[in-house]
């Protein structure tokens, strides 16, 4: 009777400790409440592969920086385009907000932008000084002034399935636009006794595409403004899928897959405005070169990917 006793009261014991050990396991599975929200950190190595900033994607910045990125141009483009063409995909650098609908179901939005204003600077001989002494070694200077931008919103729907690491998949619409401007000032003015001023060596070698014959009153002309950067604008589809690991109460880290399968996107007016000696007026004078009128075009297919790596906290 004793020996039962002492049977039944270990098992109530070993019972008991195991009740309360699933109760402790069970304590530290964390899914979030529905009707709570998230704040997160949002990083796509795949578009800072490809460049990050929006400058990347024009003539001018390239002619800056260095770069020749041409993951982010329309296939068969030139390394330095006339227009710019951005990337159906997600910044590189995003912040994103969730909130828990459904137990399964939450709202996820995201913005990410980059944006910044470059004031590129060299010197060359001062041609004036030199007409008045061959040994001057006078300077001025020349500048290249571009100012760029870049970004993307997203907004759609996430699904999930599981507790401390879980599958999540959702889709939504995503706006992404860059672009900009660039202007361009000379130390050296254009003069009837001097049509042809000392510039940058790089503005005329890798910048300006002046054709004479196509403007025969001026033989020589030099870009002042250039807006074959342009700001193009595009809106698509994106969808996703991947995991995300609660490593502790409220906070997670996520990887997800992100596909844009389809996206249209519009690019403004571009042009280019010369300035150079009017021969035939006698006088310095502006030539706008008309590139284009304005562009359409659509992206589709699955090679428009991206990797979102996410770090979010729950409130």
């Amino acid at each position: 009777m004793n020996k039962i006793k002492v049977i039944t009261v270990s098992l109530l014991c070993a019972l008991s400790m195991g009740a309360m050990a699933q109760t402790e396991k069970e304590a530290k599975v964390y899914t979030p409440e529905v009707g709570s929200s998230a704040i997160g950190v949002n990083f796509n190595p795949v578009a800072a592969a490809q460049g990050g900033s929006a400058a990347s994607f024009s003539s001018v910045g390239q002619f800056l920086y260095g770069t020749e990125t041409e993951d982010g141009i329309i296939k068969n483009a030139e390394s330095k385009p006339n227009q710019m063409y951005i990337l159906a995909q997600q910044p590189m650098v995003s912040i994103s907000y969730k909130y828990q609908a459904k137990e399964h179901m939450a709202f996820k939005a995201s913005i990410g932008f980059s944006g910044g204003y470059v004031n590129y600077r060299e010197y060359v001989n001062d041609d004036k000084a030199l007409a008045l002494n061959p040994m001057s070694a006078a300077q001025v200077a020349d500048a290249v002034m571009l100012d760029y931008k870049g970004g993307g919103i997203t907004a759609g729907l996430e699904f999930n399935a599981g507790k401390n690491l879980r599958f999540v998949g959702g889709f939504g619409l995503m706006y992404s636009f860059g672009g900009g401007e660039v202007n361009f000032a000379y130390g050296n003015q254009i003069t009837e006794a001097n049509q042809h001023p000392t510039t940058m060596e790089k503005i005329d070698k890798n910048i300006n595409e002046f054709a004479s014959s196509g403007c025969t009153w001026m033989d020589y002309g030099r870009p002042v403004k250039q807006y074959n950067v342009g700001v193009s604008h595009g809106i698509g589809l994106y969808v996703n899928l991947g995991l995300e690991w609660f490593f502790m109460k409220n906070a997670s880290i996520g990887a997800t897959v992100d596909l844009t399968p389809i996206m249209v996107a519009f690019q403004p007016q571009t042009y280019t405005i010369y300035e150079g000696y009017d021969k035939y007026n006698g006088k310095v004078a502006q030539y706008n070169d008309l590139v284009s009128p304005g562009s359409t075009y659509v992206l589709y297919g699955t090679e428009n990917i991206g990797v979102n790596i996410s770090f979010h906290y729950y409130f």
